[in-house]
């Protein structure tokens, strides 16, 4: 049995526990859990017989064991007025008084793995080079039917996991709610499949898309920065 110890996050909290496991084997699971993925090998988890967690994906656990690289496991403590529980944590009030409820909680930097823009962007014109990059991680609630903004502009390579509630990743042709083409569910321990961003020139670029939560919903933000 892993002997590794989880190491808390810096939005750790109350609300939700955030810890990071680093090169564990069976570290034990023990109550209902997201577990996130971060490495680009994959990951293993069950009981009897064990099965893969693929790089950039995420599963419930509500038992058994896991094994991986790098990952990311957090469990909602409670699911009562998370608003107002995130607010007194000191989450930033991203938009303020003059746009829709979206709270972020600290960001922290978890560490540097190695991946190969080709493989994880789908790119195959891209030469197979692995890079080392940055992780970074964060979460965010909204509340019951708040559209997040409409944006297209990130530096890095980003992927959302949800962690409680019901919310969708949305693609757009333009800046528009009326313009959207693609209506990615999440429910909680699911992570958009791959991310939205292809490579062009060495250059991250996105289509407009957004978060949008459906019911309250609390979600985890990776950000692969290249190093």
């Amino acid at each position: 049995m892993s002997t590794i110890t989880a190491e808390k996050l810096n939005f750790d909290s109350t609300l939700a526990s955030a810890v990071i496991l680093r090169d564990t084997v069976e570290f034990p699971i023990t109550e209902r859990t997201v577990v996130v993925n971060l490495a680009q090998t994959d990951a293993f988890t069950g009981t009897a017989q064990l099965a893969p967690l693929p790089p950039m994906s995420s599963t419930i656990l509500v038992n058994g064991t896991v094994t991986g690289e790098l990952l990311l496991a957090i469990t909602v403590q409670s699911e009562g007025d998370q608003e107002q529980r995130a607010r007194d944590l000191g989450w930033q009030d991203f938009y303020g008084a003059d746009g829709p409820v979206l709270l972020k909680s600290p960001q922290d930097t978890i560490g540097t793995i190695l991946i190969d823009r080709r493989a994880v962007l789908r790119q195959p014109a891209l030469p197979s080079a692995p890079e080392r990059f940055t992780v970074k991680a964060n979460l965010w609630f909204s509340p019951a039917g708040t559209d997040c903004g409409i944006h297209n502009l990130h530096p890095f390579i980003e992927v959302h996991a949800q962690v409680s509630g019901l919310g969708r990743m949305q693609k757009f042709d333009e800046k528009t709610h009326a313009s959207l083409y693609e209506d990615q569910q999440l429910s909680p321990g699911t992570t958009n499949p791959i991310p939205f961003c292809i490579d062009l020139d060495g250059t991250f670029t996105y289509p407009w898309h957004q978060y949008r939560a459906d019911t309250d919903c609390i979600w985890l933000a990776l950000e692969y920065h290249a190093a």
